[in-house]
């Protein structure tokens, strides 16, 4: 069944049970990937699914039920679980919405790419991390794949938003080797766009960081300042992201909580969270609830601006929710978390930061 007949069948199913506050949430994936090893294929792999997710509110609880098709047992196993959960004012789908930001993330030549591309990307991925320097001496895993989805969310409050995105990745692992020195090097990128991905390019970059590791030496602990190279500085961020959640501010878990209006980095630092960029790997025009995204600022000129909400803990807290309902898969109840955290650029080239 397509999926705006598995819409159409579970807005029908819906009607005849009476059911007056819902969301649907319907999503097909088709996804291949590749690994090279000693450059020839290593292994190779396809899924494909597709299914729908129902959210139901009754008496102020939610209730949750997923499957492959639409059906009664499908209403019945929301509305059942509804009944067993606990009442709670904030339980509430999210109403109509302002308009959506236009968010290409689809290309035609993506979705058209088959199993051999991926395989031929992901050998001449690990080949050109030979190729760099003849110090590497191990590629540990060289693998290339694509992602073709489309989702559609349509609930009773009027919102029905639907968006189609492609993905294409590389990412490689590779060990260099200088006498007993043996030192290890990680890259990869991504696109949506079928001339926005140059493997050749993730492979050097990996056998560079390996071999520029080599004869590296431990140094005292100390003070002094650090220039870190962008891996190393999604790490940090990846580690703060928790911070800037409302749910963790609301609960006193986020160390973050009484510091908004604060300086809390150095001047000049911006951190935002925008999924309607193109780059973004979630680069959606609505999140997992079908609230418009938009670019949330969170830290400026160093100063805690804000923190991100969706439609259950905005409420709760008080705030609007900022598009940030996530969710993987039609398997999955919205959570909130942040969709793509980016520490901004100042602008200065290496040699002024330096």
């Amino acid at each position: 069944m397509e999926l705006e007949d598995k819409i159409e069948r579970m807005l029908s199913l819906l009607k005849k049970r009476k059911v007056d506050e819902f969301e649907i949430f319907v999503s097909a994936t088709d996804f291949i990937n590749a690994e090279s090893k000693a450059k020839s294929l290593n292994s190779l792999s396809r899924s494909r699914e597709s299914g729908i997710g129902l959210r139901v509110v009754r008496e102020g609880a939610f209730g949750f039920a997923y499957g492959d098709e639409p059906d009664d047992n499908l209403v019945e196993s929301a509305l059942a679980s509804a009944k067993a959960q606990f009442t709670d004012p904030y339980n509430v789908i999210p109403g109509p919405c302002d308009e959506y930001t236009d968010v290409n993330a689809y290309d035609e030549n993506v979705k058209a790419v088959d199993a051999e591309y991926c395989i031929e990307r992901a050998i001449e991925l690990e080949t050109s991390a030979f190729e760099t320097d003849p110090r590497v001496n191990k590629v540990r895993k060289a693998s290339f794949s694509r992602a073709h989805k489309v989702i559609r969310i349509v609930n009773s409050k009027g919102i029905d938003a639907s968006s189609k995105t492609t993905l294409l990745r590389a990412s490689i692992m590779v060990t260099a080797a200088e006498d007993s020195d043996v030192q290890a090097g990680f890259d990869f990128d991504q696109s949506h766009f079928i001339d926005g991905l140059d493997v050749r390019e993730v492979g050097r970059r990996a056998a560079n960081m390996a071999v520029g590791m080599l004869g590296a030496k431990h140094i005292n602990t100390t003070r002094m300042p650090a220039l870190f190279e962008r891996n190393s500085a999604a790490e940090f961020l990846s580690y703060m992201a928790g911070s800037f959640s409302g749910e963790a501010v609301a609960k006193g878990k986020s160390y973050l909580a009484d510091k908004l209006g604060k300086r809390i980095f150095s001047p000049g630092i911006v951190i935002v969270d925008d999924p309607t960029v193109t780059g973004a790997s979630d680069a959606s025009s609505f999140d997992g609830e079908g609230v418009p995204s938009r670019r949330n600022v969170l830290v400026e000129d160093g100063v805690l601006k804000g923190f991100v909400y969706n439609t259950y803990w905005g409420m709760f807290s008080g705030k609007e929710s900022t598009g940030n309902s996530v969710r993987s898969n039609y398997r999955d109840m919205p959570l909130l978390a942040v969709r793509h955290l980016c520490l901004e650029p100042s602008g200065d080239g290496l040699e002024e930061i330096l």
